[in-house]
């Protein structure tokens, strides 16, 4: 029988131990964005998978490529707004304030 030198057995027994946590995945965050006009304030909904602001981070929200809002929930309104195009962007960050990666740009027209 060969034996194991204790760096080989170190390296066996880790990767047994990795082996019986579940080896479970953590599912890849999502985002979800939708705008909606009530009567002169646009409403900007987020909506998210497998990421929690808050918990997990927060959400940057910008309105024609300028920086609009930080929020820790899931809505954000502008009130009074000026009817016309407006493209909104949304990103997910971390505590740190980098984004994720996760995004997503939606267009919206506010009506007088």
């Amino acid at each position: 029988m060969r034996r194991l030198g204790v760096t080989a057995l170190s390296a066996l027994l880790a990767a047994a131990l990795l082996a019986g946590c579940g080896g479970k995945e953590t599912a890849a965050p999502t985002l979800s964005v939708q705008a909606s006009q009530e009567g002169s304030s646009l409403v900007v909904r987020v909506s998210t998978e497998n990421w929690q602001p808050g918990r997990d981070g927060h959400v940057h929200i910008y309105l024609n490529d300028g920086p609009e809002a930080m929020i820790y929930g899931y809505t954000y309104t502008v009130p009074d707004i000026e009817p016309g195009e407006y493209k909104i962007h949304v990103e997910l960050a971390d505590n740190r304030h980098e984004h994720i990666g996760v995004s997503e740009t939606i267009y919206f027209e506010v009506k007088p």
